[in-house]
């Protein structure tokens, strides 16, 4: 499905679901800024971006975003920069791969699944052009609302990770810290790329799209602290738990030890009273006894002893 948003003179023209001989022929004919939105890239997609003289996208670019797995990063292309994001609507969604060709004549964004918040940036443009008074301006105005969507997701987690008063249990850490891991590695590379955009020489941007990029950044960089700050004090918590699974693991050969220790003579002594041997039978009974208790008792010392130094 491809959407079609066209701002001309102060005016904004929107398309849904635009066939491709449509998309090309409104193209040809317009001198405005456009957005073209592409849900589910097909090969006419590719082929169109590839040949259109309008966007001569790279192939890599083209390919990046077919891919099912790629990482997120930023690449300068002859007459382009693109970009490609993971992005969380829900908690129970999984992440969305997002890919952005940005000119300072055209946005193009490719997704293979709906977006809602793409959605809700395309509706405010649509009642306010001067909300892109320029592609960039619009690529701010959608990392603005990503950080909208993912603000009270990462506080959701946030507060699900805050070890309680009572013990924990390692497994309840484990899923936390993998929850808050996940997060932070699709926090993380969304501020960075933010940052890259307004503050390296990638691009010209103007300066309403700087001040929404820079409140992006912000916004993203303070949910990746929060996020990392979580995960230190559950890794403090995990800590915790395992010095208090390795005491209990402790106390228990303790235990194991001493038993050991009380039953060994009894044991010693039952053996050797009950071994039915010529030489055995030949000496007093006493004497066998004593010789079983001496060297049990001092295997049992032994034991305890060492069960204290641990």
């Amino acid at each position: 499905m491809r959407d079609l948003l066209i701002v001309e003179q102060n005016n904004v023209i929107r398309y849904d679901d635009v066939s491709l001989s449509h998309l090309q022929e409104t193209l040809d004919g317009s001198r405005g800024l456009f957005w073209l939105d592409i849900e589910q890239i097909t090969d006419e997609d590719a082929a169109f971006l590839s040949e259109f003289k309008e966007f001569g996208v790279h192939p890599l670019s083209v390919k990046a975003c077919r891919e099912v797995s790629t990482r997120p990063y930023s690449a300068v292309f002859p007459g382009h920069l693109f970009i490609v994001l993971h992005v969380q609507e829900s908690p129970d969604a999984p992440p969305a791969k997002l890919g952005f060709f940005l000119a300072p004549d055209y946005l193009v964004t490719v997704h293979a699944t709906p977006l809602a918040f793409l959605q809700e940036v395309k509706d405010r443009i649509q009642r306010d052009a001067q909300l892109m008074r320029s592609t960039d301006q619009a690529v701010g105005l959608i990392m603005q609302t990503i950080a909208d969507c993912q603000d009270p997701l990462v506080a959701e987690i946030a507060v699900e990770a805050m070890p309680p008063d009572q013990d924990l249990e390692a497994r309840w850490i484990y899923d936390r810290q993998r929850r808050l891991n996940d997060m932070i590695h699709l926090v993380k590379p969304q501020c960075d790329i933010v940052h890259s955009l307004y503050a390296g020489e990638k691009l010209s941007l103007q300066a309403d799209a700087v001040v929404q990029l820079q409140d992006a950044y912000q916004r993203f960089r303070n949910m990746a602290d929060a996020l990392t700050r979580t995960w230190e004090m559950l890794n403090d918590a995990a800590m915790a738990a395992q010095t208090k699974a390795l005491r209990s693991i402790d106390a228990s050969s303790r235990r194991m030890t001493f038993l050991v220790a009380l039953l060994l003579p009894v044991l010693v002594i039952a053996v050797l009273l009950g071994i039915d041997d010529p030489v055995i039978s030949n000496l007093a009974t006493p004497a066998v006894v004593g010789i079983g208790l001496a060297v049990s008792l001092l295997v049992a010392i032994v034991l305890v002893l060492t069960a204290r130094k641990r």
